[in-house]
């Protein structure tokens, strides 16, 4: 487990999606918020979509291609973006925009394109946030985009011309985990549970993954 992505900050999981961006391609930023993934990458091209009218308004003063919607529908041609990058919107869908959404993506992207996708998986906090719908796990992007076969697949495969790139998970320290029922109430117990609580704290901490970043390629047709 690489620790920098041991925390719920942004910008390790950015720098993961700048890897596969260069100079002169386009790039597509969907659910953009306060631009804070082109201000990243010091790029004022890149196009930035989302559904606040306030924040559009805000992100046309700093930024040339900035559009005003609604997902599931995008307002670009076919096969426009070499990247298109989604951070922190598919757990804000029902699953059926979800789906339209996926097939917009794809119609928007590429051959040999990138679609990055970053959301949190469930976790004790993941409810607390009023506009989260569910979490949608990686395993989808494989059963729609890569055609990895799944029993339990209700709609009809996307495509099946992407690759899994990179597949990399946010985590969080677990502070609060309850052992104390393991040790008998004796001071043998009561040692070994000293001890198991500091290495817990200093050599063995425990980590729970709350999100990920997937990078998908899509194949040439």
């Amino acid at each position: 487990m690489n620790l920098k992505f041991a925390t719920h900050e942004r910008e390790p999981f950015f720098a993961l999606a700048q890897k596969y961006i260069d100079n002169n391609q386009k790039v597509l930023d969907i659910g953009a918020g306060n631009g804070d993934f082109a201000n990243f990458c010091n790029r004022d091209d890149f196009y930035l979509f989302d559904g606040n009218e306030k924040t559009v308004e805000l992100l046309k003063h700093k930024y040339k291609n900035v559009y005003l919607g609604r997902l599931p529908k995008l307002p670009f041609e076919n096969d426009l973006f070499d990247v298109i990058h989604c951070s922190h919107v598919v757990e804000h869908l029902e699953p059926n925009i979800f789906y339209d959404t996926l097939v917009e993506m794809n119609r928007c992207l590429k051959p040999d394109g990138y679609l990055i996708i970053s959301a949190p998986l469930f976790w004790e906090g993941f409810y607390d946030d009023l506009s989260h719908i569910r979490p949608y796990p990686t395993a989808i992007y494989k059963n729609y985009l890569c055609n990895k076969q799944n029993k339990n697949r209700t709609r009809n495969c996307v495509s099946n011309e992407y690759s899994v790139e990179e597949e990399i998970y946010r985590f969080k320290e677990l502070k609060h985990l309850n052992i104390t029922h393991l040790y008998p109430r004796n001071f043998i117990g009561k040692l070994w549970l000293k001890i198991t609580m500091i290495l817990k704290n200093y050599a063995f901490k425990q980590y729970q993954k709350t999100g990920y970043t997937i990078v998908l390629k899509k194949g040439c047709i």
